[in-house]
């Protein structure tokens, strides 16, 4: 079986320090004189969740700073990216999968950085983006794992679905985006449960390493519990405080955080891969 050469410990992670830094700069550089750009559709609808509007690169403090748990996770898998070890799942084999993670999974703090921070149009449709690109991750390496298809397959899934989802997204009226949202998340989740369960997936006989299903479930706890704080502190709700900086959904931003970790996690460990595949097609 052919074999990807590792990359440089360093230099994935470099790179994503840097894109971040440059992003945190710019930003700083836009809001100067006030962010450039129409209003998020938040404004309109009366719901920018919770958190008072204040002036400065962070419009709302808690909800984007809250963001760097999201590019300390992927800063973390961008290190750990060519480590070799005993697992044999494409996670630890392939570096261009956790490099594409760690990338995503700054990308989500990125985006919801701009969204709080500017609270503009521009930096909405970067949040939206930026959160399905990780659930267009999780489905595409889905795929690769049921039909045991390589890189190139993976990217072709990956790339289809994320224009799929924006495009959808795009859409619908805006007072539907997070009910679709939601939809798209419950499918990642039962398809990622079918595929670790063989009882459920008859046409993949071969199973996930159950040593490793609990980072699985600790990632969907953290998620579950997450989103019911997420509830209850939108604007208007029983744990909504304007002026406070722990804000309920800088929470939701930690929290899910950590289910990005224990996804990567999870999967990394997941199992053998079949002898046939060769990582770099």
């Amino acid at each position: 079986m052919s074999t990807v050469s590792p990359v440089p410990r360093r230099g994935p992670f470099l790179i994503g320090l840097l894109a971040l830094v440059a992003f945190l700069a710019g930003m700083w550089f836009l809001s100067r004189d006030g962010y450039p750009g129409g209003p998020d559709e938040c404004i309109a609808l009366g719901d920018c969740y919770c958190e008072a509007i204040g002036p400065g690169i962070a419009a709302q403090p808690a909800n984007s700073w809250s963001n760097l748990g999201f590019a300390a996770i992927g800063l973390l898998v961008l290190i750990d990216a060519g480590r070799r070890r005993h697992e044999t799942s494409r996670m630890a084999t392939d570096d261009r999968y956790p490099i594409l993670y760690g990338a995503v999974a700054v990308f989500l703090g990125i985006g919801s950085f701009a969204f709080h921070g500017s609270l503009r149009a521009w930096g909405g449709y970067l949040d939206v983006v930026s959160m399905h690109a990780f659930l267009a991750f999780m489905l595409a390496y889905d795929l690769a794992r049921i039909h045991d298809r390589a890189w190139r397959w993976f990217g072709a899934w990956f790339g289809s679905l994320l224009a799929m989802f924006t495009a959808a997204v795009l859409w619908v009226p805006p007072e539907h985006g997070k009910s679709l949202f939601a939809g798209f998340v419950a499918v990642t989740l039962i398809v990622e449960v079918a595929v670790s369960y063989p009882v459920l997936r008859p046409w993949a006989p071969r199973p996930i390493e159950p040593r490793r299903m609990p980072w699985f479930w600790a990632g969907v706890g953290s998620f579950a519990i997450a989103f019911v704080i997420w509830n209850l502190s939108r604007t208007g709700r029983v744990w909504c405080d304007p002026a406070s900086l722990l804000q309920g959904h800088a929470a939701w931003h930690l929290l899910t955080a950590v289910s990005v970790g224990c996804f990567y996690l999870y999967l990394r460990g997941e199992g053998p891969i079949a002898m046939s595949l060769t990582p770099d097609t």
